[in-house]
């Protein structure tokens, strides 16, 4: 029976390590001793030290806030790299920064220790529930080790290249386009909410077109029914997306909605303290736009379909700026497209933009950019009249009229989206 190591059993990293104690002898460890003694209770041993725990298990998983925090617990005195035999394997299991775990990576092969990345998504919930999304890269060898192993975690688990860094670089990429979609969404429900409709039709309406993304699909109906979706922090939420700006700064790309959404999480965070989770941005959104996000109301037709349509467009932008970014990183596009459908990146849109994409083609898409900008604007003209933010949408708007202006009235979003490939 492989020996694995797990150090980290934070929220997220004790709820994938208790899988494993069904599987394989799981030694851990972590700061937080009641997560230790909750571990030891499942049936996994505790390491007294990092020496202990690099001795005796076979593959070592991390699964820490930072890559810094993953630099430390390796090469910091007394950390596990000293005690690592050649021959060994670390699977890096945060959500860390791409260039930084290839570096690591790099020395670490200098002592004959193998390393890929394995980062995680899809909340507290999947993994706890062994649904969680796994995306990995790495070398052919470790992930014949390593495969095994994270699909003792969950079951749906995705190698996306071979080149260290890679997934948490797509990690990036997916959590982007989740949150950018989330916070439009959220800021059009409140609009609606607002403006006299019910929550359970907004939510009927998004879910059952083409306006379907992760949020409307988990968070709304949750919402409605008054149950959380995720204990995720919000603050590692924030660190994922200044990673993606940081990765997008590197890359020369343009990231107008996700540069808007981190703003909105940064301040959220700043108002609700460094302890909020991410569920809590939908109080905070109702709170900015005076009005509950739950609730019975009116389903009128017209100002539904007026919200489905600039979902969409939110929708459709986020996919697109986010995996430009991507690709100018060097990740695989096919692989892009196989991949962030399957966890929160996924809305309905993406099924005809990720292979037309993979395909350096224009996807073809029914909306017209005048439709569009028409649309936004009533709706912008609306959150003015009622007192409600329109930050997401806003941004949206703006960047259908750039297209406008460069493709014409009735080009397609098709022609939107492959603007960021080509900008």
């Amino acid at each position: 029976m492989t020996a694995i190591g797990y150090v980290g059993l934070g929220a997220m990293g004790g709820a994938l390590a208790q899988h494993l104690t069904r599987t394989h002898k799981l030694v851990v460890m972590d700061r937080n001793e009641a997560a230790v003694a909750t571990m030891v209770a499942k049936g996994a041993i505790r390491a007294a030290n990092s020496t202990e725990l690099a001795r005796e298990a076979d593959v070592i998983v991390l699964c820490l806030p930072r890559t810094s925090d993953v630099r430390e617990v390796l090469f910091a005195p007394g950390g596990l790299a000293e005690a690592l035999a050649p021959g060994k394997l670390v699977i890096d299991q945060t959500s860390g920064v791409p260039e930084q775990t290839a570096a690591i990576a790099a020395e670490l092969a200098q002592k004959g220790v193998a390393m890929l990345d394995a980062p995680v998504s899809g909340g507290i919930p999947a993994a706890q529930a062994g649904r969680v999304t796994i995306i990995a890269s790495g070398p052919d060898a470790g992930w014949v080790v390593a495969e095994p192993v994270l699909r003792a975690i969950s079951g749906k688990v995705f190698r996306c290249s071979k080149r260290v860094g890679d997934a948490q670089a797509l990690k990036l990429v997916n959590n982007a386009i989740g949150t950018s979609f989330r916070m439009a969404t959220l800021e059009l429900v409140a609009l609606g909410r607002k403006a006299g409709l019910g929550l359970a039709p907004i939510v009927e309406k998004l879910n059952t077109g083409p306006a379907a993304n992760f949020t409307t699909a988990n968070m709304l109906p949750a919402l409605v029914e008054g149950r959380s979706t995720t204990n995720f922090a919000l603050a590692l939420m924030v660190k994922d997306l200044n990673g993606a700006l940081a990765l997008g700064a590197a890359t020369g790309s343009a990231l107008p909605l996700t540069t808007g959404s981190r703003g909105m999480m940064q301040a959220g965070l700043e108002l609700l303290g460094k302890d909020a989770k991410l569920d809590e941005v939908i109080g905070l959104t109702g709170r900015l736009a005076g009005v509950e996000l739950r609730g019975e109301g009116e389903a009128e037709p017209g100002l539904l379909a007026e919200i489905e349509l600039a979902t969409i467009v939110g929708n459709v932008i986020a996919v697109s700026e986010c995996v430009a970014m991507g690709r100018r990183f060097g990740l695989p596009p096919a692989e892009m497209a196989r991949i962030l459908n399957a966890g929160s990146a996924w809305c309905a849109v993406s099924d005809d933009i990720l292979p037309a994409l993979a395909r350096s083609e224009a996807p073809r898409l029914d909306w017209s950019l005048g439709q569009s900008a028409v649309t936004l604007t009533r709706l912008s003209t609306l959150a003015a009249e009622l007192g409600t933010p329109f930050l997401i949408p806003g941004i949206a708007l703006n960047l259908v009229q750039e297209a406008i202006r460069h493709h014409g009235r009735n080009s397609t979003l098709g022609n939107l989206t492959f603007g960021f490939e080509r900008a």
